[in-house]
């Protein structure tokens, strides 16, 4: 069985492999034409379209090679107005003396905008056309025995640790689980297949385990690359290959900090030691000894003229 350490490894050099190919970079292109919103915006968008899950204005869509639907109502945001950068800009425009952002977006610098006014973005349900890159991050389809047993063992620890689980959560939205630190609840989307319920539901757990939420805050982009780098390396200890999933994940996570792959590297001791004190708490104490006993047993001489059997 391969330990933590070499399980972080692995989940390093996989992240890095999907990092560096042609098309997780034109994933990122396309993922930079999508604008950064307010918390004010944001909350504006899902009181319009609780189900938003990705918007845009009409000029990004078109550039994305969608189109939106005829007849589609807009979601109002408050989009900031900046001044011209300078005159020749002005007299390009006509002799305007302000510039609204780009497609609505947010974010010009350290350039203060000098008013607001309404703009109108769309959800990606709203439009049509060409299908968008998506990050190589693959649901887990499988029922297997390793899964099964794993999930049996992972509610022994989440209630060990006072968490309430539910199964078949109806409230994740897109999302295939999540952890409130205040409740102590961790919520598991319905519909899932074992073998992602247990990924899913590990990933939760080590949420917990690391204390984010309740104390410890290293950023969003490092949680998620922690606690999936978590579920990564137990997941694999028990048999339940996630890589399909976890390396996609994890390098979609990194990506949006500034360290970009070092992010996973610096997380790796923060993920090998939380893992190793999961798995201890996983692995039967039999395993566990058995395990040991083979690490401490040296490695057995060659004989001359032996039989190799």
């Amino acid at each position: 069985m391969a330990d933590a350490a070499e399980l972080v490894q692995r989940l390093e050099l996989g992240v890095q492999e999907i990092m560096s190919s042609d098309g997780w970079r034109r994933y990122l292109a396309a993922q930079a034409r999508f604008h950064q919103y307010s918390a004010g915006n944001v909350l504006l968008i899902l009181v319009q379209r609780p189900d938003a899950s990705q918007v845009a204005g009409y000029t990004t869509w078109q550039g994305l090679g969608r189109q939106v639907r005829k007849g589609e109502k807009g979601i109002a945001i408050l989009a900031p107005v900046f001044p011209r950068r300078d005159t020749a800009t002005q007299q390009d425009a006509g002799g305007g003396e302000e510039q609204l952002a780009q497609d609505s977006g947010e974010g010009q610098g350290t350039r203060s905008p000098i008013r607001f006014r309404v703009a109108h973005v769309f959800d990606v349900s709203q439009t049509e056309g060409e299908q968008l890159l998506e990050p190589p991050i693959h649901r887990l389809e499988g029922d297997s025995s390793e899964a099964r047993w794993l999930l049996e063992r992972l509610f022994e620890v989440a209630r060990d640790e006072g968490l309430k689980v539910e199964m078949a959560a109806t409230d994740t939205g897109q999302a295939n689980g999540f952890y409130r630190p205040l409740t102590q609840e961790i919520h598991v989307a319905r519909g899932l297949a074992p073998d992602q319920q247990a990924k899913t539901l590990a990933h939760e757990i080590a949420h917990h385990l690391l204390q984010h939420g309740r104390g410890r805050d290293p950023g969003r982009h490092a949680e998620e690359a922690e606690a999936e780098g978590v579920a990564f390396v137990v997941c694999s200890r028990f048999g339940l290959d996630t890589s399909q999933y976890s390396f996609g994940y994890v390098g979609a996570w990194a990506s949006r900090g500034k360290e970009g792959i070092a992010t996973v590297k610096a997380v790796s001791t923060t993920i090998q030691r939380t893992a190793s004190g999961l798995i201890d708490r996983l692995e039967p104490t039999q395993i566990r000894e058995e395990d040991s006993a083979a690490r401490r047993r040296p490695a057995a001489s060659h004989v001359s003229g032996g039989t190799d059997r």
